[in-house]
C-alpha cells in the first residue's frame, strides 16, 4: 500500500529547506513543524530524515560530538536540549534509527545520551542524564552538576509520563509503564517495569495478532 504525501509534510519540508539554506546544513532532510526552533552544533551529524514537530525545540549546541540517524522524530511542543549553558559541554549525543518521542517530552544531553534503534516514547516522557549537587553549604542552584549519562537500548518503549534519570541503563527491549521512574538503575532485556521507583513486572511475551502501526 502506497502512503500518500500529506500537505503538512510538504510545508514541513519547505520550512526545513529554508532552515538548511540559512544554516548551510545539507547532511539530512529536515521536516520542520510550525514554530519549531532548531540549533545544532557542527560537531553533531544528521542522517536521513529528521522530523521536528510543531513548536518543538531541538537545541544541540555546546555538544562535543554526536549523531542523529534517520527516522528521528521529536513530538509537538517537546524540548531536546543537550546543554542549558555555554559553560557546560554535553559529552555525546547518539540517536540511532527510527527513534520517536511523543508530544511534550523533555530530553537532556547532560553527561551523555545514547539511544538505540526503534525506540518509541509516549507523551510527557522525561530523560535527564545529569543531577545537581545537594550539599547544604550553599543553594542547590549554585552547585555543580554531575552525572554518568544514560543509555537506552534498541526496541525500548517508554510509556507516557515515564522518567529516566541519570545513570540509567535500559537493556534492549525494555518497556517502562506509564508514570514509571527509573532512577539510575539497570534493566534486564525484554522486561516490563512499572512504578516509582521502577520495579520488575514481567517479561515481554511473543507477539500477538495485532496490526503494527
Amino acid at each position: 500500500m502506497k502512503r500518500r504525501v500529506r500537505p503538512e509534510h510538504i510545508a514541513m519540508l519547505v520550512r526545513g529547506l529554508i532552515w538548511q539554506v540559512l544554516h548551510l546544513r545539507f547532511d539530512a532532510i529536515i521536516l520542520k513543524g510550525r514554530g519549531a526552533r532548531i540549533w545544532i552544533d557542527r560537531k553533531v551529524k544528521l542522517q536521513g530524515i529528521v522530523k521536528i514537530g510543531d513548536f518543538a525545540k531541538l537545541d544541540l549546541r555546546y555538544t562535543a560530538k554526536g549523531i542523529i540517524r534517520s527516522g528521528f522524530s521529536l513530538g509537538d511542543y517537546s524540548i531536546f536540549r543537550a546543554s542549558g549553558s555555554p559553560a557546560f559541554t554535553c559529552q555525546n549525543v547518539e540517536i540511532d534509527e527510527n527513534v520517536t518521542f511523543g508530544p511534550y517530552c523533555n530530553i537532556g544531553g547532560g553527561f551523555g545520551l545514547v539511544i538505540g534503534a526503534d525506540v518509541i516514547a509516549g507523551p510527557y516522557v522525561s530523560v535527564h542524564p545529569e543531577e545537581h549537587g545537594l550539599a547544604t553549604d550553599r543553594p542547590v542552584r549554585e552547585q555543580a552538576i554531575r552525572g554518568r549519562g544514560i543509555r537506552i537500548g534498541n526496541d525500548c518503549w517508554l510509556g507516557a509520563k515515564s522518567t529516566v534519570l541519570d545513570g540509567s541503563d535500559l537493556a534492549d527491549g525494555t518497556v517502562l509503564g506509564a508514570n514509571t521512574v527509573l532512577a539510575g538503575a539497570q534493566t534486564d532485556a525484554n522486561c516490563i517495569y512499572v512504578g516509582i521507583p521502577a520495579r520488575f513486572l514481567r517479561q515481554r511475551e511473543m507477539a500477538d495478532e495485532g496490526t503494527p502501526v
